[in-house]
């Protein structure tokens, strides 16, 4: 609450900044570094003492002997409770929430961990969700007859719409998780630009619990690698840029941005930064990995859609004789469901950027050299402070132990 003591009189109003106790110094009334919002909230509680500071010099000149009236409170009042609850008839033209999301869209920059803003913006595959999202919620608006405005995104939007996803969508826990996410970034980004002040959706949960997924074993793999596709050159495609990705460990997303100026044959390492998290990578020309560039000396390769791919991967899943049944847990509405498949189904390019993580962990690499190769952030004060290692320490230990397939 904001509290004003003026002539004699003490107004309150509501800030729209919501923080719990445990996080609130009341010595100094400004949330504790406990506080997990800390910058946002003191950002917010700045701008509306800084408006209320203005509104009030603008009552009264600096200098003036006019004496305060009650109609002089009422007015100041109504301007801050304007600026603290804009009537949505007050919008112009240009500047709704549709409009902002927009805005949103086109201009995002993405921040780090500790909410500095950069000046990269996020990769084509994050701004088709974030189109997604935005589609889903004009859909959701229409579908309850509800306006989509800045105040309507409160716990019974958050209740109501992935009520929505579910039904409608058919989206699971995990995919309405990333539709969740990409909201409280939209509302914490048009916050900071002044265009709203409320925090009901700073409590939204995220069930981040995803679907299992499997990586192969050392048999499939080597199964795999040894297929004779002679008269089937598609699928022979296919599983050469499926077994590079196993021995890059990269994202399919990154793999096809593969050139050959990345491929630094005389220090036998790949280096390429990728798209997700902007991290440097280093990559290890592994003896799997020299004799597949054997087959394309040119480094040249063609990568089909990723939705083709794993179409490909599953017919490559059947000739390999991956029939086995693994049974997968999904979440839907909070509810673990399973389905069963056969392995040759889970097959997908992230099976294997998984494969190749343990497949390393099996051939004893440490996790710290294993996040150097695919980008992981690193764990603990340990590995992200202490744990140095160069290139030529990072291709020693993962040559060695891929010699091993």
């Amino acid at each position: 609450m904001l509290n004003v003591a003026i002539s004699g009189k003490r107004i309150r109003f509501a800030t729209g900044v919501i923080v719990e106790p445990k996080h609130w110094n009341p010595d100094k009334q400004v949330p504790r570094s406990t506080d997990p919002h800390r910058n946002a909230h003191i950002k917010q509680l700045a701008r509306v003492a800084e408006f209320v500071q203005r509104a009030y010099n603008e009552l009264i000149p600096s200098g003036s002997s006019k004496s305060i009236s009650l109609g002089d409170i009422d007015q100041l009042k109504i301007s801050v409770r304007t600026f603290l609850e804009p009537e949505e008839s007050e919008v112009v033209e240009g500047t709704s929430m549709e409009n902002r999301f927009n805005q949103f869209i086109e201009t995002y920059t993405i921040r780090t961990p500790n909410g500095m803003v950069t000046t990269h913006r996020p990769g084509e595959k994050t701004l088709f969700l974030y189109r997604r999202v935005l589609k889903d919620l004009l859909q959701w608006s229409r579908a309850v007859r509800k306006p989509l405005t800045f105040d309507s995104i409160d716990e019974w939007f958050y209740t109501s719409h992935c009520r929505w996803l579910q039904k409608e969508r058919g989206l699971l826990d995990s995919s309405i998780s990333n539709h969740i996410k990409v909201i409280k970034v939209f509302m914490k980004w048009s916050r900071s630009k002044g265009y709203h002040t409320t925090s009901a959706w700073e409590s939204f949960w995220r069930d981040m619990r995803t679907g299992e997924t499997i990586a192969l074993t050392l048999s499939e793999l080597r199964t795999i690698r040894s297929l004779d596709l002679s008269e089937k050159p598609r699928l022979a495609r296919a599983r050469d840029i499926f077994l590079l990705q196993v021995y890059t460990g990269m994202r399919y997303g990154d793999l096809s941005l593969l050139e050959p100026r990345h491929v630094d044959r005389a220090s036998g390492i790949i280096r390429i930064t990728t798209r997700k998290t902007n991290t440097k990578c280093i990559i290890p020309i592994t003896a799997p990995l020299t004799e597949l560039f054997k087959r394309y000396p040119s480094l040249l390769f063609e990568f089909p859609s990723g939705v083709k791919m794993n179409a490909y991967l599953k017919e490559l899943g059947v000739l390999a004789g991956m029939s086995q049944s693994e049974i997968i847990s999904h979440y839907s509405g909070g509810e673990r469901t399973e389905s069963t498949y056969t392995r040759a189904e889970l097959l997908t390019t992230h099976v294997a950027r998984a494969t190749f993580v343990s497949v390393s962990i099996r051939f004893g690499l440490p996790e710290a050299v294993i996040s150097k190769v695919t980008g992981h952030t690193a764990k603990g004060m340990l590995q992200k402070h202490y744990i140095i290692l160069d290139d030529e320490t990072v291709k020693g230990m993962v040559c060695k132990a891929w010699e091993g397939l």
